[in-house]
């Protein structure tokens, strides 16, 4: 009998944070399935943001090659063959909970419970989780896949009062990260992890807008109780004064930079503080900062290595390519992902570079990039034009990317070579499709996508 499978993404969630005995966050239920299972904890998203990184992670490919191109709602390219249809080949049933925004680009499949669509300020804290447990109890047709995304980790973060102490972590994110673990362990008490693979990633990272400085706590934290009236405010607005609303939002955007930049000024912060503090979501520069795509992969359950930590460089296209195998179902090897069960068992396996990319804007032009990471160098650029920002950082010195080097033209051009030979003699429809209703803009919004 095949192994159900539950694959938990939890938005937002950095690999640098993933919860481990030395960090301040307390989550004892994480850590049981660290304990129990195998982390690959330099796990490399292909994209800063959610759509991209899902259409990368269900099927195997750079998101370039998907059909969907940015937030705007490429749909997936009709003749791809995603990670659902092969579970579905292989008798699997599918359900799940993802926010609305998921049923626009056209990757997911039908799912088998009806309600498998939430809003997005719902998620394991907030009645996600009972609903998850409420389905897994009312008996699931074997061999199960469960997919749950949740957006608890997403800004704006809302620490409910039970978390929201010194015990639980440092900052909000922190703390979250505890509320959500909690949540975790009631859905957990739930599975049989014999019979149950267990997979728990995330689509991108994030900037943790808090910081404690001379004896002075910073918290630039979207405040969640007024993002969600305005939101339910601007539902209601006229289609004749949107443009007024979304010149509105950017002139708030703006001074809120303004405040913020004045803020720090006199303060002594390292490049990497001040970046993520002074992030806001209608920057027009986009960069791809580790705290951006780096994201943890853990694996739990039958046959899955116990207790073991593999530090070496993967990328999110893998994940399904790996699971795969462990089922031992056949998968096209006309994808970027690659199979690493040679590293479960122990084995040397040579690293494969990660292409990375950032998410446009929907309401402004920005200036995106594209780019590749390796476990020694990370090197991105303007994604139409080589030699405009230009960034090249030596992570085996500068961990932090504060340092850029790319004045160092034989390495940049090392790099741009291997960028070339992943993106070179693929063509596809750049085009980008208006957004089909209000109401998919809202989400745009809240996911950042302005």
């Amino acid at each position: 009998m095949m192994p159900n499978i539950l694959f938990l993404i939890i938005d937002s969630l950095r690999s640098d944070k993933f919860p481990l005995e030395t960090q301040h966050s307390n989550c004892p239920n994480i850590l049981s399935l660290k304990k129990n299972g195998t982390l690959f904890s330099n796990t490399i998203s292909s994209a800063n943001a959610t759509i991209l990184s899902w259409s990368s992670i269900f099927t195997s490919q750079f998101p370039f090659k998907t059909g969907i191109r940015s937030a705007r709602f490429n749909k997936l390219n009709q003749d791809i063959t995603t990670s659902f249809d092969i579970l579905k080949n292989n008798g699997y049933n599918i359900y799940g909970y993802l926010p609305k925004l998921s049923e626009t680009i056209g990757l997911f499949p039908k799912f088998q419970n009806e309600d498998y669509l939430y809003d997005f300020y719902g998620g394991l804290s907030n009645g996600l989780a009972e609903k998850t447990i409420e389905k897994i109890n009312s008996s699931l047709k074997s061999p199960w896949f469960f997919l749950l995304h949740s957006m608890d980790l997403h800004q704006p973060i809302n620490v409910s009062k039970e978390f929201d102490t010194d015990e639980f972590g440092n900052n909000s994110y922190e703390k979250k990260i505890s509320e959500i673990d909690h949540y975790i362990g009631t859905i957990l008490k739930k599975i049989d992890l014999t019979k149950t693979i267990l997979i728990l990633t995330s689509d991108h990272g994030d900037y943790i807008k808090s910081t404690e400085i001379s004896e002075q706590n910073l918290d630039f934290n979207q405040n969640s109780t007024r993002d969600q009236f305005v939101h339910k405010i601007s539902k209601h607005t006229p289609n004749f004064l949107k443009p007024v609303k979304d010149q509105a939002f950017l002139a708030i955007e703006k001074r809120n930079q303004e405040r913020k930049l004045k803020q720090l000024q006199n303060l002594n912060l390292q490049d990497y503080e001040k970046r993520a503090l002074i992030a806001g979501k209608a920057d027009k520069d986009h960069f791809l900062f580790d705290e951006l795509i780096k994201v943890p992969f853990l694996l739990a359950g039958p046959n899955i290595p116990e207790d073991l930590l593999i530090t070496q460089q993967i990328r999110s296209v893998d994940i399904f390519p790996t699971i795969f195998n462990s089922l031992n179902i056949k998968f096209s090897s006309d994808i970027d992902g690659i199979n690493l069960s040679p590293l479960l068992d122990g084995m040397e396996f040579p690293e494969s570079p990660a292409y990375i990319e950032s998410n446009p804007l929907v309401l402004t032009n920005s200036n995106d990039v594209i780019g590749i990471r390796t476990s020694k160098f990370k090197y991105f650029r303007d994604k139409d034009d080589a030699t405009k920002r230009v960034h090249l950082f030596d992570l085996t010195v500068d961990p932090y990317e504060e340092n850029n080097i790319s004045s160092d033209e034989k390495l940049v051009q090392k790099c741009e070579n291997i960028l070339i030979s992943i993106v070179k003699d693929f063509s596809s429809n750049n085009s980008e499709n208006a957004p089909e209703s209000d109401e998919i803009e809202q989400e745009l919004r809240k996911l950042g996508y302005v």
